[in-house]
């Protein structure tokens, strides 16, 4: 598993790319690694910093986190997320359904929970409203590449609605289906937010894995957890073409959503 890394950190918070399999926050009884106690032992000799959790990104899920450097700095992220957050992309890899995914669209679908914390979309429409909309940025013969943007925040919320749209992310295990993908193929991509403290436009992007476009671009179904040939002229390509190589990440002040 690859480690933790800083994408950017000032005297508020951290931004961070998680990589796939650790936690964000640890839970009662587990003695593992997690993104925040791996970020509370880097500051452990500044007495001022207290490391705070302000989202989670599920353990299977890699890209972009923030977190706060104290209380206070928390509270502030917190109260403010839903205006200082102006955009949350992901990115994933969706097998294909009985009727495959529109170039674009609107899941508006609310969502509950069972005890477990396991989400579905009821029938009766009662739930947590939730809002993904969504681009399909590369069409393959079993999968196509897609871009997702958070309207709301729920708990496995891209999951849950690619799943009830009939085309879960590949590598699901909890709402897809056996596919033979040895990992979730879903990446929090970018976030866009204004500082709360110094009132700045930020924009940071961490690139996917090259495996998501192995799995598109593969004829094989045998060999779904390559790496990815040469790159094609697809629509990341092209636009997301000044990250720095495969897995590269760019940090982008002064600049807000498109």
């Amino acid at each position: 598993m690859k480690k933790l890394s800083i994408l950017y950190e000032d005297d508020w918070l951290v931004v961070v790319s998680k990589p796939a399999g650790l936690l964000s926050v640890g839970f009662p009884g587990f003695r593992g690694p997690c993104a925040l106690d791996i970020l509370a032992s880097r500051y452990a000799n500044r007495k001022q910093v207290r490391i705070e959790a302000v989202h989670r990104l599920d353990r299977d899920t890699s890209g972009i986190m923030m977190f706060a450097k104290s209380v206070a700095a928390r509270e502030r992220i917190m109260d403010s997320w839903q205006e200082m957050v102006t955009e949350r992309l992901y990115h994933c890899v969706c097998l294909h359904g009985r009727k495959r995914l529109a170039d674009s669209g609107k899941i508006d679908a609310p969502i509950r929970y069972n005890k477990a914390d396991k989400g579905w979309v009821p029938e009766d429409g009662s739930g947590d409203r939730a809002v993904t909309r969504y681009r399909v940025l590369e069409r393959g013969k079993d999968m196509d590449l897609v871009a997702c943007d958070l309207e709301t925040g729920r708990k496995n919320q891209i999951r849950i609605h690619l799943a009830y749209l009939g085309c879960p992310i590949a590598g699901d295990r909890i709402y897809g289906r056996p596919d033979g993908v040895e990992r979730l193929a879903l990446h929090a991509r970018a976030i866009s937010f204004i500082h709360p403290f110094t009132g700045e436009s930020l924009r940071f992007e961490e690139r996917e894995s090259a495996l998501f476009a192995t799995l598109v671009r593969s004829e094989a179904r045998g060999d779904k957890n390559a790496e990815a040939p040469g790159e094609a002229p697809t629509y990341e390509n092209r636009e997301r073409k000044s990250a720095r190589g495969q897995g590269g990440s760019k940090y982008i002040p002064g600049t807000s959503r498109k």
